[in-house]
Parts: structure tokens; C-alpha cells; sequence
């Protein structure tokens, strides 16, 4: 089986207007579950169950993805049930309201599932007949359309590590750090790509450039040990390598603009 990577760049929740959550500490509100960052997150004020955290998206978004991340649920007794939730108003009791159940990951939870398109949305997390054991939080939350490439990435995978660390030397040689969190790197190369999956990666470019953080899946059949939260530690372009040859399929329809090559550099996010 041939599992090609996907990509989810345009993170309507960040863009959202956050609504009023079931409960919420004064210092870590729902508003810091659309920063890029793992060390700020929502927190509830108290232990009651269900929580639910909703979102505003304005006009009506198509999703088939969410990330649920830095979360503390604790599903002792296989008690825990996370919901992803759509509808067109802010009371999500409408006819047509969509409720996809999430499955629990201890962990970072990614979940693709059946499009659905709505103008707001909330996660919901239910806990049995009582409430939870400790007041439950929420770092960042991403949801979205994924994008998938026509190809995978050729051999050539590149993990690393980036130390930013401060370093001073005295006369002595006698070195002073001023440590800094070491973060993964991860580089990927790519050949042969058609014209819709370059223009999916020049939208990618536009939207996240090397501040905003994206959820790159190298396995979607098994999305919460294959797909990360990064972001670009450099800025590549696709190359035009040559046009497809004439009349076959790769010639005809939106992937007729020929083959690229494109080399992806990115970094987690802390």
C-alpha cells in the first residue's frame, strides 16, 4: 500500500471568533487554544462535566481533521468521550447538527473522518455518570481540510535536532550556556509532483509561511504516532523538473502543468 502524505495548513480554528466555553480559568482562556504553542492552553475553572469549547468560524468550512493537543484527560475506566461537533448556530441542538466521536489517545490526538461542513464547531468531553478528577485543559486545537500529495516523499528523510542554545567563552575558555529546549527537525524531498500538488504547496506557503504551525501525517491509517505539529524552518519553492509526455493521463485535467521537485524543512513546535 502506497500511503501519500497529508497536509493541513489553513487552521479554521485559529481563525475563529471563541465562543463562551462551559467553564474557564481567568488566566488560561478558550482564546489560547488558537495560539501555536503547546505551553499556553485552556483551562476550566472547575471539574464539571461535559466540557464543551466553542468556535465561531463565520461563513460555513468543510473539515475532515482536528488536533487535539497538550490535552490532560485521563480516561480511567475507559470513562472518557470526546466529540468534535458542527452546526449552523451557536446552540449545537439543531437538526443539523454532526457529532463525531474522537477516539482517546493519552497523548496529542489527530483524527480524520468524514467531511462535514458547518459554521461552528465545539469539542465536547463527556466523563461517565460524574464529573472529571482534576479541572481539564486544552492547549492548541486545529481543525481543517487535509490536502493530499500525489506522491510520497523519495528516500532520503532527514530527522534532526536544533539547539539554539546561548553560548559565551571566557578568556579561560571556559564556556557559559544559556540553554534553550532542543526541538526535532524533520526534512523531506520530493520528486515528480503534478500541478495540483504544487499549487496546494504554494497555497501552504502563503498561509503558513515560517511562523504559522501545520499538522504534517505521514500515515493517515494511523494519524496519532505519524503526524506532528510544526512548522517551516525554511522556505523552498517547487521546481519545475519537465512536462508530462504527450497524450498520456498524467497530460490531461488539472495535473497537466508538468512534474516538480520540492524539498519540505520543518520543526516541532514547542
Amino acid at each position: 500500500m502506497s500511503i501519500k502524505p497529508r497536509l493541513i495548513y489553513d487552521n479554521f480554528w485559529r481563525k475563529g471568533t471563541a465562543l463562551t466555553p462551559s467553564s474557564e480559568d481567568a488566566k488560561h482562556p478558550l482564546t489560547d487554544t488558537q495560539v501555536d504553542t503547546l505551553s499556553m492552553y485552556w483551562k476550566a475553572a472547575n471539574k464539571t462535566a461535559p466540557m464543551t469549547l466553542p468556535i465561531n468560524l463565520g461563513p460555513a468550512k468543510e473539515i475532515d481533521f482536528v488536533a487535539i493537543l497538550g490535552h490532560n484527560f485521563e480516561d480511567i475506566g475507559g470513562d472518557i468521550t470526546i466529540y468534535f461537533e458542527g452546526d449552523d448556530d451557536d446552540t449545537f441542538a439543531t437538526v443539523n447538527l454532526v457529532t463525531k466521536t474522537i477516539p482517546y489517545n493519552a497523548t496529542n490526538i489527530f483524527e480524520f473522518f468524514t467531511a462535514f461542513t458547518r459554521s461552528h464547531v465545539q469539542l465536547r468531553v463527556e466523563k461517565g455518570a460524574g464529573d472529571f478528577d482534576t479541572e481539564p485543559q486544552v492547549a492548541t486545537i486545529l481543525c481543517g481540510k487535509y490536502s493530499e500529495f500525489n506522491r510520497r516523499p523519495i528516500k532520503g528523510f532527514k530527522p534532526g535536532k536544533e539547539d539554539i542554545t546561548s553560548l559565551e567563552e571566557s578568556d579561560a575558555r571556559v564556556i557559559f550556556a544559556q540553554p534553550k529546549v532542543i526541538l526535532n527537525e524533520y526534512g523531506y524531498a520530493f520528486e515528480a509532483l503534478d500541478g495540483i500538488t504544487k499549487n496546494i504547496i504554494l497555497a501552504f506557503l502563503e498561509e503558513c509561511g515560517k511562523h504559522r504551525a501545520f499538522v504534517w501525517c505521514t500515515d493517515h491509517t494511523a494519524p496519532n504516532t505519524n503526524s506532528y505539529l510544526v512548522r517551516n524552518s525554511e522556505i523552498s519553492y517547487p521546481v519545475f523538473q519537465y512536462p508530462p509526455a504527450a497524450g498520456s493521463p498524467e497530460a490531461v485535467g488539472a495535473a497537466n502543468e508538468g512534474w516538480w521537485n520540492w524539498r519540505l524543512a520543518m520543526k516541532e513546535i514547542a
